[in-house]
């Protein structure tokens, strides 16, 4: 199955784009509202204009959504009072839970949006520097130079890229 076969309403599919939602906002209902209006978008697509990725057109369009909701809220900033507390489900991991989720809070504080998009698709989407370039619309070279920086970013903030749950950077 390549990827343009891939039926974008799948309960998989649509995980992954809430994830990269995710990514890209650092908040579940962003990431929710960037989704359905992606999806939105796509089916107001005329029928007659195929896309030969449908994905890849309905990342773009959240990456587009995105940008346009980062700009704007830069030039008037909006203070967030929402309670974003978790609840873990199994107590028997619960700290490998708790570890796993500070480590990620760490990274995620230091790393701007654009980094936390080429971090996704590299670690989350385990995509090559040239499906990734091919995603963002910038050289292969470009790519590589972000990854680099970003473990770099992160082995600077995190004292030697050791993270508390044992993972290297």
């Amino acid at each position: 199955m390549t990827m343009s076969d891939v039926n974008i309403f799948d309960r998989p599919v649509l995980n992954r784009l809430y994830r990269y939602g995710c990514t890209l906002c650092k908040n579940q209902d962003d990431a929710y509202d960037l989704v359905q209006y992606a999806l939105e978008k796509f089916l107001q697509n005329p029928p007659g204009r195929k896309h030969t990725n449908d994905l890849a057109y309905v990342r773009t369009i959240m990456r587009n959504r995105f940008i346009d909701e980062y700009r704007r809220s830069s030039r008037f900033p909006e203070e967030s009072y929402d309670d974003e507390s978790t609840v873990a489900m199994d107590e028997s991991s619960l700290e490998d839970i708790v570890i796993a989720q500070a480590d990620l809070e760490i990274v995620w504080e230091i790393l701007d949006p654009f980094e936390r998009e080429i971090l996704y698709y590299w670690a989350v989407e385990e995509m090559t520097a040239q499906e990734i370039s091919s995603q963002i619309s910038v050289p292969r070279g470009t790519v590589l130079s972000r990854i680099y920086r970003v473990r770099k970013k992160i082995k600077s903030e995190t004292g030697g890229g050791r993270l508390s749950g044992g993972y290297k950077v």
